[in-house]
């Protein structure tokens, strides 16, 4: 019998996964529906089937500055950064280098590859060592630095001040190398990064201006993880069908988490199975919300299908995070199908 972090790795590689590789988390506490029976239900489902992956992430210093007014909690990380979260999820609030880039004179970056941080995370890690181990590296690129900037100014700042704009971005690449480090000295499996990068319809920018300002970066960091004999997993959100090419040429082994609302499946199995490992895709935007039993069976048989049929190719799991208006009977029902494949 094979271990779990080898069925993934199987699974990666087009090499004949053992069963189907399965990834979802499913938030009670965020879930609008508090039946306690099918709460109970869903959650012996989830204990019976394999889920063969670890994802965690480094523990930043603690948060500086926090306010808590009414049900409104906000804080500053480690970057600076102000959150606030009204208890329907975190957004920024404050970018620290917001009003141009003279600011970097006092700015001070966050402590790269300090050890400390990642102790929660290795010692996880090594409870289990028969699971697939991934580290993360969150808000990677495009996110840490419109998170410094602005979101309007950081679409803008290459074009308007390329030089700062290159001389902030090399401090953020320098900042996550130290970081993917650490990753490797605690023998993780995986690297997994996040930005970002596709609304509903397409790209956010031009896909020349994303090779022009931004492929050489994730290929300096993706080289470093690969160099290192670690995958890399890529979180990006909407359509980005257009840089899917790229991110093969410069070394992507996953892509999460493939929103069918956002971009065509039947063509990405087409065109990229075989190529790409495709983590995700059980539409949590429509299926799961308003779908039946047999619509959300379908649907995760059709993904099996798609992206699984290369020898591997496909890890199974949500399009997202599961909203808080998803039925409970639609939960159990998708965990019911998900174990038909183990």
């Amino acid at each position: 019998m094979i271990s779990g972090r080898e069925n993934i790795n199987k699974a990666i590689e087009f090499k004949g996964p053992s069963w189907l590789p399965v990834h979802i988390d499913v938030n009670f506490d965020w879930l609008a529906e508090k039946d306690t029976y099918k709460q109970e239900k869903a959650r012996e489902l989830l204990k019976e089937i394999k889920s063969d992956m670890v994802v965690r992430g480094y523990h930043s210093p603690a948060e500086k500055n926090v306010t808590v007014d009414g049900s409104v909690r906000s804080w500053k990380d480690e970057w600076d950064v102000g959150w606030a979260d009204d208890g329907r999820g975190a957004r920024v609030v404050y970018h620290p280098l917001e009003k141009g880039y003279q600011l970097l004179d006092s700015y001070v970056m966050p402590e790269a590859g300090n050890k400390d941080w990642f102790v929660t995370a290795r010692r996880y890690f090594e409870e289990d060592m028969e699971k697939f181990r991934v580290g993360t590296v969150w808000f990677t690129l495009f996110e840490r630095l419109w998170m410094l900037r602005g979101f309007n100014n950081m679409l803008m700042d290459p074009y308007l001040d390329e030089m700062n704009f290159f001389s902030l971005q090399e401090s953020v690449i320098e900042f996550n190398l130290r970081q993917i480090d650490v990753w490797s000295d605690i023998k993780v499996d995986a690297v997994y990064f996040s930005d970002d990068w596709g609304s509903q319809r397409s790209l956010l920018i031009n896909p020349d201006d994303w090779r022009k300002y931004y492929k050489h970066a994730y290929k300096k960091m993706f080289e470093k993880i690969r160099k290192n004999k670690m995958k890399v997993f890529m979180h990006l959100c909407g359509n980005v069908t257009e840089i899917i090419p790229d991110l093969i040429d410069i070394g992507l082994n996953v892509l999460n988490p493939v929103q069918p609302q956002a971009m065509d499946i039947n063509e990405l199995s087409q065109k990229f199975g075989g190529q790409l490992c495709f983590y995700g895709g059980i539409d949590v935007q429509g299926t799961l919300i308003h779908g039946s039993r047999d619509d959300i069976r379908k649907e995760i048989y059709r993904l099996v299908d798609l992206f699984g049929k290369f020898n591997g190719g496909y890890i199974c799991s949500t399009s997202h995070s599961i909203m808080p208006e998803t039925p409970l009977d639609n939960v159990i029902s998708m965990l019911e199908a998900v174990k038909e494949f183990q």
